[in-house]
C-alpha cells in the first residue's frame, strides 16, 4: 500500500504518486482555492475513467508548494483500487476515529457475507461511495430541512452529510449494535445530529397498547418537525436503504399512507432517497402492457403516488454485507433477464404535489388501492369482464375513457387507473356498496400486517 497525493493549484488538479505514476488522473476542479488557501474540505472533480462526479477530500496538508499550490494527502492506492480515508474533520470539529472496514467486519457479524434471505440491512462502509451518494443529493449547505438518515451503521455516510453542510440530521437506527457509533458522533457535533433507536418502516403499528421499540409513533419521531401544506416543499428528506426484508411490502405500505395522508405523511410531503434492489426498481418503473409479470399493482401505486427519479446505480459488491448468490436455474433466458438483480439503485421518491387535485381525497384513497389490487389480481383478463362483475353498468364509463373493449387490466397506465377510479367515484358506483366496506377492511388489514 502506498500513499497518494494531489497537487492542487488555482488552474489544474493532477494526481501525483510519490515515486510512481498512478494510472488515473483528474481534470480541473472548481472552487479549489480561495485566497491561496483550500476553500473547502471537499474537492469536486471529474475522474477520467467514469463520467460520474466524485467528491474527494483532503485528510491532511503535507506541504506548501510554489505558485500557490498545496500538496495534500488524500488516500491510498492498493491492488489497483484507490482508497479514501474516513472523514475525521468536519467544519473544524475533530470527529471520533472509526475502525477500518476489516476491523468492523471482524467485530460485527452482520457485515460479513450472508445469503440474501438473511439480509436485513445493507451498509455503506466505502467513504468514496458515501461521498458520491451525498453529491447526488444536491446542495445541503443552505437547506434547513430535516434529514432522516436510516440505519447508517458505523456512520460513514453521516460524516459525509455533516461535511456537506447538513445542519439538522436525525439518525433512525434499528440495530442496537451500531448505536454507540452514532451517539459518539452526536457528542462531537452537538445539535446538528440527533439519534433515535427506531425502525422507520415500523412507524405507527396498528393495535392497542404501548408501542415497543424499535417500532415508533410518528408523533415521537416528528416532534421537532413543523407540519406543512401538501403542496409546499417536502418537510423532511429521508436518506438510507430500503429494508431488505419485504421490500415490496414496505413500498406498498408507503403508498397506502401517501394516499390516506396518514402517519408520517400527516406532516406534509417527504422526499425519500432510498437504495433499493435493481429488481424492485425495474418493477416500480415498469411500463404497462409489456411484461405483466413485472408490471403489477405495486408498480401502478408507486407511479401514481410518486415522482420517481433514478439518482445512482452501484454494484452490490460496494455494499456490506456482500450477498452470496444461490444458484437459480431458469427454463427461459427471458426470465433470467427479467429478474436481474446485480445492482443497488438510489431512487428519489417524491409524493406528487398534484395528487389530490382531481378528486382523490385521503378518505377515498383506500378505495383506489382496492380497485387497483382487484383489477391487477388477473392482469391478463379482459377489463370489461372484470368491471362488469364488480360494477354492473360500467361499460359506458370505459367507453367514455376511450378504452378498447379488448383491453386487459394490465394494459392500463397508472394515469388511466386514476381516471377510471374518479369516473366511477363520480357516478356513485362505490357509494353504500360492498366495495366501499371491503376496501376499508382490506387496506387496514394489510397495513396491520406490514407494521
Amino acid at each position: 500500500m502506498m500513499a497518494t497525493c494531489l497537487y492542487v493549484s488555482k488552474c489544474t488538479l493532477l494526481q501525483i504518486h510519490l515515486g510512481r505514476q498512478v494510472c488515473s488522473r483528474f481534470l480541473v476542479a472548481s472552487k479549489l482555492l480561495h485566497g491561496n488557501q483550500l476553500h473547502t474540505h471537499s474537492l469536486n472533480c471529474h475522474r477520467i475513467s467514469t463520467s460520474a462526479r466524485v467528491r474527494w477530500w483532503c485528510s491532511a496538508v503535507c506541504a506548501v508548494t510554489p505558485r500557490s499550490g498545496l500538496l495534500c494527502l488524500v488516500g491510498q492506492y492498493r491492488h489497483g483500487v484507490f482508497l479514501l480515508p474516513t472523514r475525521t474533520l468536519v467544519s473544524g470539529l475533530q470527529l471520533p476515529p472509526l475502525p477500518s472496514t476489516e476491523e468492523l467486519m471482524k467485530k460485527h457479524g452482520c457485515l460479513r457475507r450472508v445469503f440474501k434471505s438473511r439480509i436485513k440491512n445493507k451498509y455503506i462502509l466505502d467513504p468514496a461511495l458515501a461521498a458520491v451518494v451525498v453529491d447526488h443529493l444536491g446542495d445541503l449547505s443552505e437547506n434547513k430541512r430535516w434529514i432522516f438518515e436510516l440505519n447508517p451503521g458505523p456512520g460513514v455516510m453521516t460524516r459525509e452529510l455533516l461535511a456537506a453542510g447538513a445542519s439538522r440530521i436525525l439518525i433512525v437506527e434499528n440495530d442496537r449494535v451500531f448505536l454507540p457509533y452514532s451517539m459518539a458522533l452526536a457528542k462531537h457535533v452537538g445539535e446538528r445530529l440527533h439519534v433515535k433507536y427506531a425502525d422507520f418502516f415500523r412507524i405507527d403499528p396498528l393495535g392497542d397498547g404501548v408501542v415497543k421499540q424499535p417500532a415508533i409513533s410518528s408523533v415521537e419521531l416528528f416532534n421537532k418537525v413543523q407540519p406543512a401544506h401538501w403542496k409546499e416543499e417536502a418537510v423532511v428528506r429521508v436518506v438510507g436503504m430500503l429494508s431488505q426484508e419485504k421490500e415490496k411490502t414496505h413500498l406498498r405500505h408507503m403508498c397506502y399512507r401517501v394516499l390516506e395522508r396518514s402517519s408520517l405523511f400527516e406532516y406534509g410531503r417527504m422526499e425519500l432517497n432510498l437504495f433499493i434492489t435493481e429488481k424492485v426498481y425495474n418493477m416500480i418503473t415498469a411500463p404497462p402492457g409489456v411484461d405483466l409479470v413485472v408490471y403489477e399493482s405495486t408498480s401502478i401505486l408507486c407511479q401514481a403516488c410518486f415522482d420517481i427519479q433514478l439518482l445512482l446505480k452501484e454494484p452490490n459488491s460496494r455494499f456490506l454485507p456482500v450477498q452470496v448468490k444461490g444458484k437459480t436455474s431458469y427454463k427461459h433466458k427471458a426470465n433470467a433477464d427479467r429478474f436481474v438483480n446485480d445492482h443497488m439503485c438510489l431512487v428519489r421518491l417524491t409524493p406528487k404535489a398534484t395528487l389530490f387535485d382531481q378528486g382523490l381525497t385521503p378518505q377515498n384513497g383506500s378505495q383506489f388501492i382496492f380497485l387497483v389490487r382487484q383489477l391487477m389480481a388477473k392482469p391478463r383478463a379482459k377489463l370489461t369482464d372484470r368491471m362488469e362483475i364488480w360494477v354492473p353498468g360500467s361499460l359506458n364509463i370505459l367507453s367514455d375513457l376511450g378504452l378498447r373493449p379488448d383491453m386487459r387490466a394490465g394494459d392500463l397506465s397508472p394515469t388511466q387507473f386514476m381516471k377510471l377510479f374518479l369516473l366511477l367515484l363520480k357516478s356513485g358506483s362505490f357509494h353504500n356498496t360492498w366495495w366501499e366496506e371491503e376496501a376499508y377492511e382490506q387496506i387496514h388489514s394489510i397495513n396491520n400486517r406490514a407494521a
